[in-house]
């Protein structure tokens, strides 16, 4: 199938794909072989490269999704790109510091607005990719500067409380209400009222983003895609309807439905496997145990059965009219006796 196929935003053409593919493996290259390097650097330079090496890494994932790369392969990829932010959180200079980055986006301080972003983004990958492991520790890096950072922003704590179950008490003040406001809404609101107001919210994401970096860089820059990761993750947690906005050229419809997959299948592996039973008139399938049940736990009926034997109506005292139901009780193979 053709790259035009395959990819999800037309923005991105094959040939900008591998150029952009080929950019991020080398940036990533050349800040691991600085950082390895004896020479003497700048003050600074060390936490520049790592920051390099994680916000690169991040992109280069969305610029996979964006080319349209199965969902699976970003799910192999999140594991080393948490890693790395890690590593780089380790040594993070605060732009509150005596001598604070250079630049303000090497920073995840949600008071910045790329920081901001760049955490939902984490948070939004970890959970619709299906490694809700890594999302305390994303949180533990916001909270290196906790009294900056939590408590401050209406929206972010929701989505935490949904995330971990744990509250920290914020106004429903927000740090950057442009355009978040919609989407904040969104997680109060009755169920009814959310979709619209997630719909608001997409609609006016990228304008809404226009202070953030990569901002136009489908036009001037380094172009990785433009998602909307946070209302996907909204989305999923408040389990609403997206009918009405997910074919919108920002809105990552397959991360939603990849992450609705994995849930239904989890709750599908949670539930109650049913008795292994056969009615009157079949073959026991494995040597044991068997009897009718009346009600929940209580066995009207038990006997021994041998692999072959026909299933009987029911039997003794308690014999029932017509064909009954007999459920396995214990295997003398020590198997199972539950279907699944």
């Amino acid at each position: 199938m053709s790259f035009s196929k395959t990819r999800r935003q037309k923005l991105l053409s094959e040939k900008d794909y591998l150029i952009d593919e080929r950019s991020f493996k080398n940036r990533i290259w050349l800040s691991q072989e600085s950082l390895a390097s004896n020479k003497p650097k700048t003050i600074g330079a060390d936490s520049r490269h790592r920051w390099s090496i994680a916000s690169n890494s991040l992109e280069s994932l969305l610029l996979d999704y964006t080319a349209g790369k199965p969902v699976e392969d970003l799910k192999a990829q999140l594991p080393e790109i948490i890693e790395r932010f890690d590593v780089y959180i380790q040594h993070e200079v605060s732009p509150r510091s005596k001598n604070p980055p250079e630049n303000v986006a090497d920073t995840l301080e949600i008071t910045q607005l790329d920081a901001y972003v760049c955490v939902f983004w984490l948070l939004a990958l970890c959970k619709l990719l299906g490694h809700s492991e890594f999302i305390p520790t994303v949180l533990s890096w916001v909270d290196k500067t906790h009294k900056y950072n939590r408590g401050r922003d209406g929206l972010f704590e929701n989505v935490v409380l949904a995330l971990t179950g744990t509250r920290v008490e914020a106004p429903r003040v927000l740090l950057h209400p442009e355009p978040y406001r919609p989407l904040a809404r969104a997680t109060v609101a009755p169920p009814e009222e959310r979709p619209a107001l997630v719909k608001e919210f997409v609609e006016g994401w990228y304008k809404g983003m226009k202070p953030t970096y990569w901002h136009g860089a489908h036009t001037d820059g380094l172009y990785f895609g433009y998602w909307c990761l946070e209302a996907a993750l909204v989305t999923v947690l408040w389990d609403i309807d997206d009918s009405s906005y997910r074919d919108n050229l920002v809105y990552p419809k397959d991360l939603v439905d990849y992450a609705r997959e994995q849930q239904a299948a989890a709750r599908a592996a949670d539930a109650p496997k049913p008795h292994i039973s056969r009615r009157t008139g079949e073959r026991c399938p494995y040597a044991g145990r068997w009897g009718v049940l009346e009600s929940p736990g209580a066995f009207v009926q038990e006997r021994m059965f041998k692999e072959g034997d026909v299933f009987p109506d029911g039997i003794g005292r308690d014999r029932r009219e017509g064909p009954v139901t007999w459920i396995v009780m214990g295997r003398e193979d020590g198997g199972p006796t539950r279907e699944g």
